[in-house]
């Protein structure tokens, strides 16, 4: 509980750093924002401290990700440092917080505003499905569920702008960029852009499938990057595209879920989240 709600006003506080004034503040300004960063952070240290002294302290393997990174050693045979455990451990934290269950959520506005997707949606998991539940073998045949998913985190990515440092050389449309120039990209705006999109801002999952069923190749390198991309690109892509769509097919095998008729409005705080709590009305499919 501790640490869910310092990781919630992190998210809020990095957020309006992101698309307040502190996108352009050095960072040695102190804010009161800044200031409820550094004690959500430190609350999130403390956590994490005590985990990883409990695995320590406790059996020597344990089938978990965190006994895997105490026990890691490099070339040399040295271990990761604590500052290095801590950093791990934390970046995979935020990047299992909220991330998929949001993306569902937006999934279920869309799909509750647009019927002609869902019943598209719904007739792929009777056909490709039958009478067994989705696993991960029947997740390459799932293409219009998968490009479901994809159209949600083109409209609504969860992580909505990236911040870089550029390098020596780095250039912009021609222009130099001196190194060490922080630079932005919002996968929100370009997601959004028509020059890579007809008919952009509408929800359209057919744009991921090409003639023949399979996914298609038109679309252009980083014009859909809702996981980053590069050496950086987020570890997790695999893993959080099939979990979602797992997810997805789970639910909508057996349900439908309408959503509120009212706009839900996106709020950027670190991840893109609704603007109010979304209730939904769930009915059994026959």
């Amino acid at each position: 509980e501790a640490i869910g709600q310092a990781m919630d006003i992190a998210q809020k506080e990095i957020g309006a750093e992101f698309s307040g004034i502190g996108a352009v503040l050095p960072d040695w300004v102190p804010t009161p924002g800044r200031a409820r960063i550094k004690r959500a952070t430190a609350v999130i240290d403390a956590e994490v401290a005590r985990v990883v002294s409990q695995h320590r302290d406790g059996e020597t393997e344990r089938p978990d990700l965190l006994s895997r990174l105490l026990a890691a050693r490099d070339e040399t045979g040295a271990a990761l440092s604590d500052q290095e455990i801590r950093d791990e451990t934390v970046t995979l934290y935020i990047g299992g917080h909220e991330t998929t269950s949001s993306t569902l959520v937006w999934a279920w506005y869309l799909l509750s505003r647009n019927p002609r997707v869902r019943e598209a949606l719904t007739e792929e998991l009777d056909r490709v499905l039958a009478d067994h539940e989705p696993g991960y073998d029947d997740y390459a045949s799932l293409t219009y569920t998968q490009a479901v998913i994809k159209e949600t985190l083109r409209l609504y990515p969860t992580i909505w702008l990236l911040t870089g440092l550029a390098k020596e050389g780095a250039t912009l449309r021609g222009m130099p960029v001196p190194a060490g120039t922080r630079v932005w990209s919002s996968q929100w705006a370009t997601h959004r852009d028509p020059r890579w999109y007809g008919d952009a801002k509408a929800f359209r999952p057919e744009r991921w499938i090409d003639q023949d069923g399979e996914p298609a190749q038109e679309i252009p390198e980083y014009a859909w990057f809702p996981f980053g991309g590069g050496p950086r690109v987020c570890l997790g892509t695999r893993f959080a595209l099939v979990e979602a769509v797992l997810v997805l097919a789970v639910l909508a095998r057996r349900y439908h879920l309408d959503l509120t008729a009212d706009e839900i409005l996106p709020v950027p705080s670190l991840t893109l989240q609704p603007d109010r709590d979304v209730l939904a009305t769930v009915h059994a499919r026959k």
